[in-house]
């Protein structure tokens, strides 16, 4: 037969085929991910059962058409469900698969599809996506899908010049199509057709040394992705198909099967479990719903739960630990002999405290190091953003007034719209260390502490046994870089760095001390270099220093609590426009905030106290905004390469222990 485009809805058109269908490949609207412009559309459903309940109607109409001894890879992603704390990983394409097995599918494998080139992820609780799994079914046991083969692949994503359009690489298709029996004849469809790329690489297969004649059946609603479609691969017939009416039911979930628990108490921090079969990782996803294991544990306790030899039950049940106060944040996958088997990250459900997850203990350094010449750079007329306030603002840099010893700008002026102010920027090469690089010290011996306040936990200094955070006099002492303590306030005058003046006051400055002489030579009047504000760095003014939210929180309720004020005392002693804001100062969960610099200003004056943890949260800098790499490297991602398992072990391990107890552990 011939190749051709069956316009309509999915089911509508699978109801039109024919012709025995080889083999099916697709990759579906992943669920709340793109709104492709049409009523009825799969992809926007209320929930994911909704969503799974839907596509097992399709995929069963689909099953009808295909051959005995057909094949479907199905490509599909993930999702995490958003809610107030920490978001719950759905396992929707396992979920999925388990539906569909239930309704007479057989699961012959499940391929991993590594992205190399995968984009860089800012998360920092987790692990960043890397992977996505294709899954394989057939109607029989005797089908044409080779057996034994490796069930990880490593393919690049693909570039294309089509905007907004969800598209798997020909090479990923080209895989799936190499480990199938094709002959002439044989019909590949894709229900989900988009930019038309699997009838692309089925056309591919006409020609060459060894030519088949192949036909590719493609179905797609959209007018735009039928067009693409057209001339990509020059399938010159087209049929509109009438929608239908077809019935579908919400997928009904399975709670976890009753059997033997098997509680795993080892640390109190976290848990790293790896078993052999999947009766020991149903036992031990069982013993965490238990009291004695909640009791054990920590509130931000983390957990890693593994199991080698697998099966599709383990990769649906686990989705359901969110039911027993639980959310799945990661499933890694571990490589191991061209295979792989899952590793499972989760946690407690809490809002009241965030869970450990030391993330720069494992980043991974660039392969190749940006090196810049700063000495060369242009800085003047360089867009600077204003995001530590209530109100973002934009300026631009219209000189420097000192530089670091690589040639990066150390002290700036900035233009604010009729404002200046004079900024230190954080050295590009050693930024991330300075943002984290606060030392607290122990206020009776000056041991330096590895943690900050624990809300879930003692805080006991580690050397002397004193009690912490609990009172005025036992509030942890605070040492900041050298070179904030040098840059923080100019010598010899009462200028701040970062305070915002009008031009005229700041130039009044200039007596005080030889660093604001040289505001005699500024072009007040110059506008944002044309060349800087079309590229892509810029700097960003932003708190100096990252602390935890908690900590701040129990800093500010020990301050006030010694001044003998109730939290709505220090409402009512704040404009009306704090009323809503104050409350989240002192909270300790996930509905705390930290005060902004301007707004620290104010409660100094309230609670009376000036002290360095106050001027520390009054800090701002402007950091270096670029593509380069973090200084401090990257996040790893999902995908763990073949490792032994006691190093596997160890290695997740980083992630939870103490710092105390991981400096022991390096040493």
């Amino acid at each position: 037969m011939r190749s051709i485009i069956l316009q309509g809805d999915v089911y509508a058109c699978l109801e039109e085929i024919d012709e025995p269908i080889a083999v099916a490949i697709t990759s579906p609207p992943y669920w709340r991910q793109r709104d492709y412009g049409f009523v009825g559309q799969i992809g926007q459903e209320r929930t994911p059962e909704e969503y799974i309940g839907r596509l097992v109607a399709v995929y069963d109409k689909l099953r009808e058409k295909l051959r005995e001894d057909g094949i479907f890879f199905l490509n599909v992603g993930d999702k995490y469900l958003g809610q107030y704390g920490k978001s719950h990983l759905l396992q929707i394409p396992y979920r999925l698969g388990y539906h569909m097995v239930k309704t007479g599918w057989r699961l012959e494998d499940i391929i991993i599809w590594h992205k190399p080139n995968h984009l860089p992820s800012s998360v920092k609780d987790r692990f960043g996506n890397t992977y996505e799994p294709v899954l394989v079914f057939a109607k029989d046991k005797d089908n044409i899908y080779q057996k034994g083969l490796k069930n990880v692949v490593r393919i690049p994503l693909q570039q294309t010049p089509w905007k907004h359009t969800a598209v798997f690489p020909e090479k990923l298709v080209e895989e799936m199509l190499n480990r199938v029996k094709l002959e002439d004849e044989d019909v590949v469809l894709d229900p989900f057709a988009g930019t038309g790329t699997v009838a692309v690489v089925t056309q591919r297969m006409n020609g060459g040394l060894f030519p088949k004649r192949i036909s590719s059946i493609m179905i797609e609603k959209g007018d735009e992705f039928v067009k693409i479609i057209r001339e990509r691969a020059h399938i010159e017939q087209t049929k509109k198909v009438d929608d239908k009416v077809y019935v579908w039911r919400p997928s009904v979930e399975q709670m976890l099967p009753k059997g033997g628990s098997n509680e795993i108490l080892e640390d109190k921090h976290g848990e790293v479990f790896i078993s052999q079969t999947s009766a020991e990782f149903l036992s031990a996803l069982r013993g965490i719903t238990s009291d004695r294991f909640k009791h054990f544990h920590r509130e931000d306790a983390l957990y890693f739960f593994g199991v080698k030899n697998w099966s599709l039950e383990d990769l649906y049940y686990i989705a359901q630990i969110f039911q027993e106060g639980y959310v799945l944040r990661n499933m890694l996958v571990v490589t191991e002999n061209g295979n792989w088997f899952p590793v499972f990250l989760f946690a407690r459900d809490s809002t009241i405290v965030a869970y450990k997850f030391y993330l720069d203990r494992i980043r991974t350094r660039p392969k190749t190091e940006e090196h810049r010449d700063w000495f060369k750079e242009d800085y003047i007329g360089m867009r600077v953003s204003d995001i530590s306030g209530k109100k973002n603002k934009e300026g631009w840099v219209i000189k420097v007034l000192e530089n670091y010893d690589n040639g990066f700008p150390k002290l700036i002026v900035v233009q604010w719209d009729g404002y200046a102010s004079l900024e230190i920027a954080l050295n590009p090469e050693s930024d991330e260390s300075l943002l984290e690089g606060l030392v607290f010290k122990c206020p009776k011996c000056q041991a330096k502490l590895g943690e900050l306040f624990d809300p879930a936990g003692e805080n006991l200094c580690p050397k002397c046994g004193l009690q912490l955070w609990d009172q005025f006099d036992r509030i942890p002492l605070i040492e900041e870089p050298v070179i904030t303590q040098v840059t923080s306030k100019l010598k010899g005058g009462d200028y701040m760095v970062g305070e915002v003046l009008k031009i005229e006051q700041l130039k009044r400055k200039k007596s005080t001390t030889s660093k604001f002489a040289e505001l005699d030579r500024v072009n007040w009047g110059a506008s944002p270099g044309a060349r800087k504000t079309m590229l892509g760095d810029y700097f960003s003014k932003m708190r100096l220093y990252r602390i935890d939210q908690p900590t701040v929180a129990q800093y500010l309720t020990i301050l006030r609590r010694h001044k003998k004020l109730s939290v709505q005392d220090v409402i009512d002693k704040l404009p009306s426009e704090y009323k809503h804001t104050v409350g989240h100062w002192f909270r300790k969960d996930f509905g705390g905030s930290i005060p902004i610099p301007e707004d620290v200003t104010l409660l100094k004056q309230i609670l009376d106290v000036h002290n360095n943890l106050f001027e520390i949260l009054e800090k701002s800098a402007l950091k270096f905004q670029t593509v380069m790499a973090s200084g401090k490297g990257r996040n790893p991602g999902d995908f763990i390469e073949c490792q032994d398992e006691q190093e596997l072990i160890a290695y997740l391990r980083k992630l939870y222990v103490p710092p105390l107890r991981y400096i022991q552990d390096r040493s």
